[in-house]
Parts: C-alpha cells; structure tokens; sequence
C-alpha cells in the first residue's frame, strides 16, 4: 500500500514498536515454554529405527549443507570486525531455513490435521532427534565460541549454565511434582500455581539470557521437565495457550511482516545473495530429506510429503530470525518474505499424503459375511465408564461360545490436550499412561477386564487407551481395527440421559468422531444409542433371565448387517428376537438385485426359526413413512434394543418415504433418528449399523506417483 498511499505504513502501524516488541518476546517466551510442556520427551525411547535413521542423518545433511555452501557468500561477510555481526546473521538466516525444529513440526502436523498418522508420527519422531543433535550442537559450540573468545568467560559460562541447567532439572521439576501430588485426583491445579510457573517461566528466560544462553533455552528446558499431559501441565495449556496462540504470535507476526517491503525486494532482487543462497539451501534440503526418506524405503508419495513436513517454516522461524534482527535492511526482511512464501508448499502435502491409505480393506469385513464359527471380533469404543457398561451388556449377548468366540478389542478415547504427541497405550504390554496416577480411562480398563474375567473360555479382550485430538481420533479407532481384522465398531451415541429420561450432555465432537468413522472405516460400525434407565457398574449385574431384541428390516446391506447381528445373539436361549419387515407397496420395483439379496437373507431367517423357538417374524405392509413410524412407536416399550440398519434401500424405499425430510441426524439414517429423536422416551436402547463401505483408494494429484 506504500506504493500508492503516502505515509499509509506510519498510519496502520504507529511509533509503539516498543510495546509490540516487547509484547511478541512475551509471546515467543511462553510459546517456547508450552511447546516444551506439549512434548513428551519419552518419545526418544519410543522411537522406532527408521525415525531414528531419519532424524540423525537429517541433522548431519543440514549442518553439512550449512557448512558447504558458505563459501558462496561474499568475503566481506567472513572478515571480523563490524562485519562479523553481518556474518553471524547471515549463518542464522541460512540456518533457518535449513533445519528442522521439532515445534514447527508439530504445529504443522496439528494444521493439517495429520499428528495421528504412520507418517505423523515418524515426523514427530524423527524431528525430536533432530532437535536434541541441534540443541546439543548448539550448546557445545556457544561454549567453544565463548571460548575462542576469552577462556575466563568460556569456564564462566560453562559454570553458571551447568548452575543453570542443575536447578532446572533437579529443584524446578520437584518443586513442579510436588505442585501435581498435592492436587486432589480428578481436581483441577489451583491457578495461584499455574501463575506462579509462569513468572517463573520469565525469571529463568532472563537469568539464562544473562548468562550467555539464549533467552528461550531456560523456558523450553523447564516445558520439558514438566509431565506432559500432568494437571499442572493441562491447566497451563488451558489458561494461556489461546492469548499465546491467538493474540500474541499472530502480533509478532504482523509486526515483522510490516517490516517487509515487497516493492523493494523487487527492485533489488538482484542483489539479495542472502535470500537466493538460503533458498537454494532449502531445496537442497528438501530434496536431501526425500532421498533419505527413500533410503529407509518410504513410499515415493509419502517420502516428499514427509520431506515437506520437515522442512515445513512457519512461526519458530520468524521468532528466531527477530531474536536476531531489528529488520533495518533489506537482506534481513527479506527472510522474513521467505518464510511466508515457503508456506504455499505445505498444502501439497494433503495432496500427496491421506492417512486413509493404510487402512483400506479389500476384504469384505463385515457381520453378514463373517463365518458363523469363526472368531467374532468387534472393537468397541468408550468415551465415558457409561459407555464401556452399556457396551458389555451388548456383547455378553452376542452369544459368545467356545465354538464361536467373541474377540474384543476394548478402546478408551482420551482427548489429547496438553501435549503434542498422541498415543495408543496398549493395556495388554503392561503400559500405562503416565500422565497421572489417575487416569480416565483406568476404570473403563476395569470394565473390560470385567467381561473377560466373566467369561475366561468363550471372550479374549484386549484393551487400549487412544489419547489424540478428537478431530483426529477417528485414525486411531480406524487403524486399529484394521490392524486387528475386525468385523464391527461398535461407537458410543454423543447423546447421555440421566435415570428420570432427561439429556444430560450433548458432545457434538463426539458426533463429528462418528461420522468420520462412518466416512472412512474398513469394517461395518454400529453407534450405540444408551437408553437404560441403571447407570453405573451395579447395571452391568443386574442381567434378566431374557433380553428383548427387535429387528427392523425395510431392506438393503444397512439392514441386512444389522440382521445378521441379531441371529447371532439370537443363538443364545436367553435373547428373544422379533424382526419387523416394513414392505411398500412398490419396494420390489426397485433395487432389484439388493430384493434379491434381501430374501436369502430371509431364507436363513426362516432356518434359523425352525431350529428354535425364540424367533419371531412379523410383515407389515405400509403406505408411506407416517405407517412406519406409528408402528415402531408402537412397539419401543416392550424391548430392551433395537437393531437397525442406517440407510435401507438408499432411503428410496415407500415404507420410509418422508422421514428422510425430517431428520435430524443423518448419521443415523430415518429410523435411527426416529428413535434417537426426544419424542421416545421408553428406556430402549438402539444400535444403529452401517454395513462395511467398500472403498477405492483415495484420489492422488499427481497419478504418476
């Protein structure tokens, strides 16, 4: 605007500098210290050989890449004197754009929604060794420089930063442990706390910075001492992460890019060897990464998204590169156009990597083509200790039997708040989350243990704790159930009623979890409707001698899954089966091949019927959807569940012809939602299954990858 307005820069951005100044340091101090309280530093031990690989030899390529090309600066930017500070930033400025910083990393991953993928993960993994070589380089070489220097000074700073460190990793985190056992389990830190850690986030940032450290190594440092995921660590991130995020970094970074003048860098294009050298550095780098990520036999695609991932710029970058500058010329701004300009590179990342690939199944993984006699597994998901109860008493009837056992796969689904790095805890190796000595999730574990100690010759289960974003921990229930081969999700409804029939809580993440899972499951998913009146562990022993189950079937794979169930528990003498088959008068007409479909399904209905006298089977011919309707509310109060298929004939069928208009919930289809909806109030719970969507893979950009 310069260009063509007088004084419009004086005018937007008044002589205040110094307050923003000092504001955006604020800002950049907190942002490294919760970025160490966001990482978990027993990743390192967790890290698998390719990350491993990765990681160390991305380090040496950057710092060989630093190092080869800076004989192209000019032999003005080499000498001492004045010009050494020249020198020196020119080094920061390459720097940058050459190195992989495990922060900007993570926050690039969290952007793209990535952070729980294979490849989000060996990002995170192989960028955390990345920056402990950096930080560690870093330190031995400010110790020689300061030596090179004066040996008295190099032997003070070396003293005073080991002073410096020792407090940090010895007083500092038990005065910080001691703060997270006084506090009551399941009971928030007190805020006096969480203010008190953040002064002292400030001290530590000045004492290092008078000692020779760079002013955010003391913050960063302390961050990671703190348990990630701890109280202490949660309420920090909950108190100042949105003023650090959402006002004081989008400040510094308005502040630094209205130092930049695109008309000038234009103008003088030619003559910024800094900015040109830096860029190639960086594809050099880039390119570097890909060829590394080969070595360790990454697919071509992932390999230059997982390259572009590490290299990704963004918000550390700027921070550093204003630690060191005050952006009086033009070589220093002009970094800070690079930075914005290398953001263009991190959507292709989404064009060249889905996380989805690794869990499409070609197989037909669902309930109607399982075997009868083989292993039925099922993973089921709890969000609350009412969740993992009503889902056992769903299974315990699902007739599990020596010939026929039940497999399941019991998944706890913790919300990722105060760290970067999700994780999938399996029960079963003995691990824990060591967050807290009381976990969320620990008695829903107790729960599923439960079942298995209930029925020791006839159930296996296994039990997982998912602690991720909810946004993305629709990765987590998919991939694990690929992994495990099973055949049905079963997902808790995001709505809860109390014991009189009254809502409770409405977690509209929850539904947005379900739906993703409905989109991009290998397997059929069932979202589980709790209805029952007993809550609590006394409902799971209060079990009758017979448990009412009605099938609603109009037609089609939706309905047919949901049948399929129903015969299964139906084996059991203790289930009472009633299937209800709505037919208009035109169904037949349409979809014939799915009719065709539908009436085997009955045939082994029919079968099943005359082996046993615990199954009923009811036609009811109907006009429209009102038919439909009236009937099934008809029936609601003399059951216990309900199955019913989501979509029945693509919702075109005459027996449900004008639900669809008014649903609420279309995850749950036009049945679902009619008994999901306030009008039903009888205590009858409802699974509501979708039946495994054969997917191809997902569309590439470049289809010669």
């Amino acid at each position: 605007m310069g260009k063509y307005f007088n004084n419009a820069s004086s005018k937007l951005f008044p002589p205040y500098e110094e307050i923003i100044i000092s504001l955006s340091k604020f800002g950049y101090v907190l942002f490294a210290f919760l970025a160490g309280v966001r990482t978990d530093p027993t990743l390192i031990g967790k890290t698998g050989r390719t990350a491993l690989i990765l990681g160390s030899l991305s380090s040496v390529t950057a710092f060989i890449i630093l190092e080869s090309t800076g004989f192209l600066f000019p032999k003005g930017l080499k000498t001492g004197g004045a010009k050494n500070a020249k020198a020196m930033f020119a080094r920061i400025y390459m720097a940058c754009m050459i190195q992989t910083q495990f922060v900007g990393v993570s926050f690039i991953l969290m952007q793209l929604k990535m952070i729980n993928s294979q490849l989000g993960h060996i990002a995170l993994a192989s960028s955390l060794v990345n920056e402990l070589l950096r930080l560690a380089f870093g330190l031995m070489s400010g110790f020689l420089y300061t030596f090179n220097v004066s040996e008295r000074a190099g032997v003070q700073t070396i003293i005073f930063s080991l002073i410096f460190l020792v407090l940090i990793l010895t007083l500092m985190k038990r005065l910080m442990l001691v703060v997270v056992r006084i506090t009551p389990e399941g009971q928030p830190v007190k805020e006096i706390y969480a203010t008190v850690t953040v002064a002292t986030v400030f001290l530590i940032s000045t004492w290092g910075d008078s000692i020779g450290l760079n002013y955010l190594v003391g913050p960063l440092i302390l961050g990671l001492v703190l348990p990630a995921r701890s109280p202490l660590a949660e309420i920090l991130i909950a108190k100042f992460d949105t003023i650090v995020s959402g006002f004081l970094l989008p400040l510094m970074a308005m502040l630094y890019a209205s130092k930049v003048d695109l008309w000038q860098i234009m103008k003088e294009f030619e003559s910024l060897l800094i900015f040109k050298i830096s860029l190639i550095g960086f594809t050099m780098k880039v390119a570097a990464t890909f060829f590394l990520a080969k070595f360790c036999k990454i697919p071509t695609r992932h390999a230059v998204a997982l390259a572009l991932i590490l290299n990704a710029k963004g918000i550390n970058e700027l921070g550093t590169l204003g630690s060191y500058s005050t952006f009086r010329d033009i070589h220093s701004t002009s970094g800070i156009f690079l930075i914005f300009l290398l953001q263009a590179l991190q959507p292709l990342v989404k064009m060249l990597y889905h996380p989805a690939e690794h869990y499409l199944s070609y197989k037909k993984m669902s309930v109607e083509h399982a075997s009868g006699d083989a292993e039925f597994k099922i993973l089921t998901c709890a969000y609350r200790q009412e969740d993992a109860v009503a889902a056992i008493k769903l299974l315990e009837y699902s007739n599990p039997t020596q010939e026929s056992p039940l497999s399941v796969h019991g998944l706890c689904l913790e919300e990722l708040v105060s760290s970067f790095t999700p994780l999938l805890i399996n029960h079963q190796l003995g691990q824990k989350n060591s967050s807290s000595k009381g976990s969320r999730s620990q008695p829903i574990v107790d729960i599923f243990r439960y079942l298995k100690s209930e029925h020791k010759k006839s159930v296996q289960v296994q039990v997982f704790t998912a602690i991720s974003p909810l946004k993305q921990m629709h990765e987590d229930i998919c991939w694990l159930s690929f992994n495990k081969s099973c055949s049905l999700i079963v997902l808790p409804f995001h709505k809860k009623w109390n014991s009189k029939g009254k809502m409770v809580s409405n977690n509209n993440d929850l539904r947005n979890l379900n739906i993703k899972v409905l989109e991009l499951a290998p397997c059929s998913v069932g979202i589980l409707i709790d209805r029952t009146r007993t809550h609590g562990l006394s409902s799971i022993f209060n079990t009758s001698a017979t448990y009412r189950v009605a099938t609603i079937f109009v037609g089609g794979p939706d309905d047919r899954e949901a049948l399929a169930y129903a015969l299964r528990m139906a084996r059991s003498p203790e289930v009472h089966l009633t299937v209800v088959r709505f037919i208009g008068h035109d169904d037949h007409a349409h979809q014939r091949w799915q009719f065709m479909i539908d009436e085997d399904l009955m045939r082994r209905l029919r079968s099943e019927m005359s082996g046993g006298t615990n199954i009923n089977y009811i036609e009811k011919k109907v006009r429209d959807g009102s038919d439909t309707s009236s009937t099934i509310k008809s029936m609601v109060g003399d059951l216990d569940l309900i199955m019913v298929g989501r979509s029945s004939h693509g919702t075109d069928s005459e027996a449900l012809s004008g639900l669809s208009e008014w649903t609420d919930l279309p995850e749950l289809g036009p049945i679902g939602d009619l008994l999901a909806s306030e009008d039903t109030t009888c205590p009858v719970s409802v699974l509501v299954v979708q039946q495994q969507i054969r997917k191809e893979s997902p569309k590439i950009a470049w289809k010669f990858w």
